[in-house]
């Protein structure tokens, strides 16, 4: 029996209320973790994936602690078992690894947010009126990175002026200003080249440079971001 093997007969058994096992989730948020960190620009946010894995980790958090709990009264008459050690030991393990991709799927979209702030939080007050009508796995930002963006914001536009902004002509101090050509807003560049995997059974066709590209189902190719970020939004492509 492996690790796979034991991990989905300990989920059967614990965690019957959860409809995906801990593997189908890990691959889900991988390639939700690599797509945005390939990706230029801030993808949606995974709103629905998301909260079963913080679900999922909360419920076997607490498996472990009952188990420990058991373990530690039991451990002297020969109840517990090596197999009963190894498949906490397993599970220990698989929180740790579901905790790390949750982690560094959070902190490269905060990378993003930090280094194009301006930009999101017009784009977050642009959306805002749409919010009720879309579907959550569909917005751009989740409610904490919305609070987080504005407050990031304040602050730096407080740091700014305390350091040289208030020292500066009125006209001279708009952090987001776009007169004369020249836009102050740092925005992603939806145009660089990213590497991508075509999962789709139809092949896409785009134009890169104007000459025609055929992306065939498991074909890996270098486009331009922008040519395939529709094919991204829908599942047909994904980043590696």
């Amino acid at each position: 029996m492996d690790i796979d093997d034991i991990l989905k007969e300990f989920e059967r058994s614990s965690s019957k209320k959860f409809e995906k096992s801990s593997t189908n989730i890990c691959q889900e948020l991988t390639e939700a973790m690599l797509n945005e960190r390939m990706a230029p620009e801030l993808l949606p946010y995974k709103g629905s994936l998301m909260s079963t894995i913080l679900s999922y980790i909360s419920n076997q958090q607490q498996l472990l602690l009952d188990s420990h709990e058991y373990g530690d009264m039991n451990s002297g008459n020969g109840i517990i078992s090596d197999d009963f050690k190894l498949r906490l030991m397993i599970i220990e393990t698989d929180v740790e690894r579901l905790s790390y991709l949750v982690r560094l799927y959070l902190r490269t979209r905060l990378t993003k947010l930090n280094k194009f702030t301006i930009y999101y939080v017009n784009e977050s007050h642009n959306n805002s009126g749409d919010d009720d009508n879309e579907e959550e796995q569909k917005q751009l930002l989740s409610v904490e990175e919305r609070d987080y963006i504005n407050n990031y914001l304040k602050l730096l536009t407080q740091l700014y002026n305390n350091c040289f902004l208030k020292k500066l002509p009125n006209i001279l101090t708009l952090l987001d200003d776009n007169v004369g050509g020249q836009n102050m807003i740092t925005t992603p560049d939806t145009d660089s080249l990213v590497f991508v995997k075509c999962i789709s059974d139809v092949p896409i066709t785009v134009y890169m440079d104007e000459e025609e590209m055929d992306l065939e189902r498991d074909g890996v190719y270098v486009v331009k971001y922008s040519l395939i970020k529709a094919y991204l939004d829908i599942g047909d492509v994904k980043l590696i």
